[in-house]
C-alpha cells in the first residue's frame, strides 16, 4: 500500500520542468505630454495619426546646437548650385526593411514627398521637382532663392512612409521617375488620402503598437532592425573626445515602451517624484524638480527652450479689432507678477520679454540695435492709469470698478489656455485676476491640446489666448511666419490684416506694407543686412499693432532615469555636452527616434532574473505532502 502511494505520487505530479528565462524583460516608462488619446486616432499617418515616434523614420535627424545633420535612412548627400536652382543628391541606405519585410528604396521616398505634395505641405512650394535615377538615388531641384532652412525641411522634417501602404496615392509612380505627377486630380486625391483609414502602420523603426488605450500606448520591439543588422554607426564629437556609437556589441534597446498620456500636469507629478517614469519631457512643477534633483537616479536636464507664452488677441472682435484698446489690456497686464506665477519648474525657468517684439530675449540685439529699439517700440510696462486713459479717450467709461463699452455694455472677455499645462494655467489665470482687478472681467476657458488648432487658429473661435510665440529656427523669422501667414492665411486665427503702415525711418520697407509678404520675403533672404531691414518692419508691425504680446522666454525640464537608460558616450560625457541637448526640450522625437534607437541613448545591461520556479513543482510538493500524510496514518494503523 505505501509503495503504491509513493509511485501514484511521483508519476501523477511531477510534469517537465520549464525553462528559466536568462534576462529580465527591460521596459521603459515613458510620460508623453497631453496629445488627444490614440482610441480618437486612426493608422493613417498624413490626417489625424497615432503617435509613430520610433516606428516611422526620417532620412537624416538634424541638431540645432550641433548644427549637425546625422544620416539615417540616408547614407549621404550633396549639392549642386546652378543659377537657378540647387540640387540636393541624396544616397539611401541600401539594406533597410520595412516592417512587412519590403526593402526601402528610393519609390518609398518619393511617395512619401508625393503624399505630402497632394496635402499641400509649405515647403514643396520651393521645389521644382523630386527624381528617382535609381533604387537608392534622389534628387531634390530646390528652386532659387531657396529658403534658409530649405535643407533642415526636406532632408529631416519628414518621416518616410511605405509605397506599398501609401502608393495607390501616387498612381503610375515608379523607378526611374519623379514627382509632380502630371495627369492627376490633386483634389480627388487629397480628399482619398485623408478618408484612408489602414489597419495598421508599416515602419522602419524597432518598435510597433502592441496595445493601445485612451491613457497610454505600448510598444513591442521587433524581432530585427537596421542599425544593428547593418551596423551602422555614428560619432558624438564632444570637448571630451569622439565617441561611436550604434550598432555595435553593445548596442540595446528595450523589450518594451509604455506611453503614459498626461492627462494633466499636476495629475502626473506624484507619480514623477515616485520615479514612475524613466523620462518625461515637459509640464513639471518647482517642487518636482527640486525633488528629482536631489535624486542620483535622475538627471534634470533644463536649456533653451525656443519659445514662451504669448498673449493672442482676436483681432476681428469688437473692441479687440482696435488697436488702442489692444494696448491699454497690454499696459494692465503686470509682466514681473505674470512671470512669477506662469512658471513651470521654478523662476529660472523663465525670461521676462523686455523688448515684446517675439524675438528671443537672447537674440533680440543681434538682429534690432538698442537705439532702434527705444526709438521704434514700446515696453508696455505696467501703467494702469496708461491703460485706463486710452479707454477712456475711445469713450469707454468706468462704473462700479468695471469697465463698459461705448454702448453701455460691460467689457468682459475670456482667455482660453491648453487644458492642465503647468504654467500655462496659472498665467492664464493671474491674466483673468489682473484683467479683472483692472474692471475688465475675464474668465478663464482651458481647451484640450487636442482641438486647439481647429478651435483657435482655424476658426478663430475665442476673445483672448495664451499660445506660443517660437524661435525654433533660431531666426526671427520663426514666430512671424507664425502670426502673418499660419495664424492669417486661410484661416480665422488673429482674425489681423497683414496690410500695415509703417512709418519712414523704421525700415526700408516702410509705408503700406504686407507683413505677410514680408515673411515670404525673409525666408529667402541670405544677406544679413537686407534680412534686418525685414526684421525691423515687421517688429514695428508686431509691437505697435499688437496681434499678439510676447510675454516671457522659457527653459526646459527633462527628466532622465540614468540608472534605466545608459549612455554609450557615458553620462558624465554627455550631460557636459550642451549643443546636443537643445532637442531634448524642442523635439522630443529626436530624443526617442536619435538618441534612443542610435543606441547613444541604449537599454542597460539586463540583469539575469530571478531563478523561475519549476512547472509543476507546487503540484508534487503537495502531493508528496498528502502521501506523506497518507504513509503516516498506514504506520499509526500498523502499529
Amino acid at each position: 500500500m505505501i509503495l503504491a502511494l509513493l509511485l501514484a505520487t511521483t508519476t501523477t505530479a511531477l510534469k517537465p520542468l520549464a525553462a528559466a528565462p536568462q534576462e529580465e524583460e527591460l521596459v521603459l516608462h515613458i510620460l508623453q505630454p497631453c496629445e488627444p488619446p490614440p482610441t480618437m486616432r486612426t493608422w493613417n499617418v498624413f490626417y489625424k495619426g497615432r503617435p509613430a515616434y520610433m516606428i516611422l523614420e526620417p532620412l537624416f535627424w538634424y541638431s540645432r546646437g550641433e548644427r549637425k545633420f546625422y544620416p539615417w535612412l540616408a547614407e549621404s548627400y550633396s549639392e549642386e548650385f546652378t543659377t537657378d536652382k540647387i540640387i540636393i543628391t541624396i544616397k539611401l541606405r541600401k539594406g533597410i526593411k520595412w516592417s512587412d519585410g519590403k526593402e526601402f528604396t528610393a519609390l518609398d521616398v518619393l511617395t512619401t514627398f508625393w503624399c505630402r505634395w497632394v496635402l499641400g505641405w509649405g515647403p514643396l512650394k520651393y521645389v521644382e521637382k523630386i527624381e528617382a535615377t535609381d533604387d537608392y538615388t534622389v534628387k531634390i531641384y530646390v528652386k532659387r532663392p531657396a529658403p534658409l532652412f530649405y535643407k533642415w525641411w526636406l532632408l529631416a522634417k519628414l518621416t518616410m512612409v511605405s509605397h506599398a501602404q501609401y502608393g495607390q496615392f501616387a498612381p503610375g509612380l515608379k523607378v526611374p521617375g519623379s514627382i509632380p505627377l502630371k495627369g492627376v486630380d490633386m483634389d480627388e486625391l487629397k480628399k482619398k488620402l485623408q478618408e484612408y483609414k489602414p489597419d495598421k502602420i508599416i515602419g522602419t523603426g524597432p518598435y510597433e503598437y502592441e496595445r493601445f488605450t485612451d491613457t497610454e500606448w505600448i510598444y513591442k520591439l521587433r524581432p530585427n532592425y537596421w542599425v544593428k543588422d547593418l551596423g551602422v554607426t555614428w560619432t558624438l564629437e564632444t570637448p571630451k573626445g569622439k565617441f561611436v556609437f550604434g550598432g555595435t556589441k553593445d548596442y540595446r534597446l528595450w523589450d518594451k515602451i509604455i506611453w503614459h498620456r498626461r492627462i494633466s500636469d499636476p495629475a502626473s507629478w506624484p507619480l514623477v517624484k515616485a520615479g514612475k517614469f524613466d523620462y518625461t519631457w515637459t509640464g513639471m512643477s518647482e517642487d518636482v524638480y527640486e525633488t528629482m534633483k536631489r535624486s542620483p537616479a535622475f538627471w534634470t536636464c533644463t536649456g533653451p527652450w525656443l519659445h514662451g507664452h504669448c498673449l493672442y488677441f482676436n483681432c476681428k472682435r469688437y473692441p479687440l479689432n482696435i488697436t488702442e484698446v489692444r494696448w491699454a489690456i497690454a499696459y494692465a497686464i503686470n509682466l514681473d507678477e505674470y512671470c512669477e506665477v506662469a512658471v513651470e519648474w521654478g523662476p529660472e525657468s523663465v525670461i521676462p520679454a523686455e523688448w515684446p517684439v517675439c524675438i528671443s530675449p537672447s537674440d533680440v540685439y543681434n538682429w534690432l540695435s538698442k537705439d532702434w529699439l527705444e526709438k521704434w517700440c514700446n515696453k508696455y510696462k505696467y501703467d494702469p492709469a496708461k491703460a485706463e486713459e486710452l479707454l477712456k479717450k475711445l469713450g469707454f467709461y468706468k462704473k462700479d470698478g468695471k469697465w463698459y463699452l461705448p454702448t453701455g455694455e460691460q467689457f468682459t472677455l475670456t482667455v482660453h489656455v491648453p487644458a492642465g499645462w503647468c504654467g500655462w494655467v496659472p498665467g492664464a489665470e493671474n491674466i483673468a485676476v489682473q484683467l479683472t482687478r483692472f474692471g475688465i472681467d475675464t474668465k478663464v476657458i482651458e481647451l484640450d491640446w487636442g482641438m486647439w488648432g481647429t478651435t483657435i487658429r482655424e476658426r478663430g473661435d475665442f476673445w483672448l489666448a495664451i499660445d506660443f510665440w517660437t524661435y525654433g529656427t533660431y531666426h526671427p523669422w520663426d514666430s512671424y511666419n507664425r502670426f502673418y501667414i499660419s495664424y492669417t492665411v486661410d484661416v480665422e486665427g488673429l482674425g489681423f490684416s497683414p496690410i500695415q503702415y509703417v512709418p519712414e525711418g523704421v525700415s526700408k520697407y516702410h509705408g503700406w506694407v504686407n507683413a505677410t509678404e514680408l515673411v515670404e520675403k525673409l525666408v529667402v533672404t541670405y544677406d544679413k543686412e537686407e534680412a534686418i531691414e525685414l526684421v525691423k518692419a515687421l517688429a514695428y508691425i508686431t509691437n505697435h499693432y499688437l496681434p499678439a504680446l510676447q510675454l516671457h522666454e522659457k527653459k526646459f525640464y527633462n527628466n532622465v532615469n540614468i540608472e534605466h537608460i545608459d549612455c554609450a558616450a557615458g553620462w558624465a560625457v554627455y550631460v557636459d555636452y550642451k549643443p546636443i541637448q537643445v532637442e531634448q526640450g524642442n523635439n522630443p522625437s529626436f530624443v526617442y527616434g536619435f538618441l534612443m534607437c542610435s543606441g547613444l541613448w541604449r537599454a542597460p545591461t539586463p540583469k539575469p532574473a530571478a531563478p523561475a520556479v519549476p512547472a509543476g513543482l507546487y503540484e508534487t510538493v503537495n502531493a508528496t505532502y498528502k502521501a506523506v500524510t497518507a504513509i503516516s496514518s498506514e504506520l499509526k494503523t500498523l502499529r
